[in-house]
């Protein structure tokens, strides 16, 4: 019973990791369907034939019934007919040469310059790295992380398992790295990588898709989509990821900070990134100036009261200069701008805003 147990689980993970493969066994001299087979009995004529391996993998011969042939060479051939060929001939000597080999395809889809079938090499091997750069490599699009191959079960036609390459990982090794053989009927599927969604106050949104090797910065996306827009907050640039288990992750990505030359802060966007660019908050300044509304202001600019309404147009004649009503955060006070220059003392009463603040400048009586 426990022995059973331990080859139930052995089984359950070689298809769920992909661990050795079904078909790392085959050779390249194996036969398979629609091989065409000399067969030769030294000094008995009468038994020379010439067969085709049928779709399930076998061919009948003369005193020895149905031969499985598929997965083995033209030698074990000989060898098998030989023992059964014993009981009715003495010391019976066989030869078995391929004629004709069938087809031994492999199918490449999805992102390559090139989708195709090719023929693998009747004595050699290609791997997968050798049948993409065959295909004329990868697409700009392409995900290098989740190439999978499918491969049927030698054992049983409808029973198709994927194995995944990580070919990114084969590609970036010193030596040795391209180590995926591939099999006849393999279908090599090289998926798209999901784009990036620039979007907020950039002067272009946009869809890209970029290199999963060669991921960008978050600044050069940026660029990429115009810009920022005037009015936008570099300090408040997020990234949205969702992983593979369906979470979402929402990353900070300010750019506040390269102003300072900290450049490798800067945070790499990975395929499936949505990217968003806000928007400051603005100051309000209404009531009695030239130019009532909302003020934009460059990234990181600082202003004072007065300097709000000097972006403004300045004061109206008839507005109170002593009796400004500043609202921040739901807290109303009262600034007195009057003869602000005339002395530092009077330059004291001249405050900083913040964004969202909300100057009202109140209409004179007198």
């Amino acid at each position: 019973m426990l022995k059973v147990l331990l080859l139930v689980v052995s089984l359950l993970c070689l298809l769920s990791t992909g661990g050795e493969l079904a078909g790392d066994n085959w050779k390249a001299s194996s036969l398979q369907a629609g091989d065409v087979l000399s067969i030769s009995v030294f000094r008995v004529e009468e038994f020379s034939r010439t067969v085709r391996i049928e779709e399930n993998g076998v061919f009948s011969y003369p005193l020895c019934g149905e031969i499985k042939a598929a997965g083995k060479t033209a030698r074990e051939i000989g060898k098998e007919l030989e023992a059964r060929l014993s009981k009715q001939v003495a010391d019976p000597h066989v030869d078995v040469f391929v004629t004709t080999w069938g087809p031994r395809r492999v199918y490449i889809l999805g992102e390559v310059k090139s989708s195709q079938s090719m023929e693998l090499p009747t004595y050699g091997r290609m791997t997968a790295l050798q049948a993409i750069s065959a295909a004329g490599g990868f697409t700009e699009s392409a995900d290098l992380n989740n190439v999978a191959v499918l491969r049927r079960d030698p054992e049983n036609a409808k029973v198709v398992v994927r194995h995944s390459i990580d070919v990114s990982a084969l590609a970036s090794r010193k030596s040795g790295g391209d180590d995926f053989l591939l099999c006849p009927e393999d279908t090599l599927i090289i998926p798209k990588a999901p784009p990036v969604f620039v979007t907020g106050s950039v002067g272009n949104p946009l869809t890209t898709y970029i290199d999963s090797q060669r991921p960008p910065l978050c600044s050069e996306l940026v660029i990429r989509a115009g810009g920022m827009k005037e009015g936008a907050d570099p300090g408040k640039i997020v990234i949205i990821r969702t992983e593979d288990g369906g979470k979402q992750l929402t990353i900070p990505a300010s750019l506040k900070i390269l102003s300072a030359g900290k450049f490798e802060n800067d945070v790499r966007v990975l395929p499936g990134d949505y990217v968003f660019v806000g928007a400051a908050e603005h100051i309000y300044v209404l009531g009695q100036v030239q130019k009532p509304g909302p003020l934009v202001l460059a990234p990181d600019k600082v202003v004072t009261a007065s300097q709000a309404i000097a972006l403004s147009g300045g004061f109206t004649p008839v507005a109170k200069e002593s009796d400004i009503t500043l609202i921040r955060d739901r807290e109303i006070r009262s600034i007195n701008l009057r003869k602000l220059y005339h002395s530092i003392e009077n330059m004291e009463r001249d405050i900083e805003l913040k964004n969202g603040d909300i100057l009202f400048v109140r209409e004179s009586m007198w």
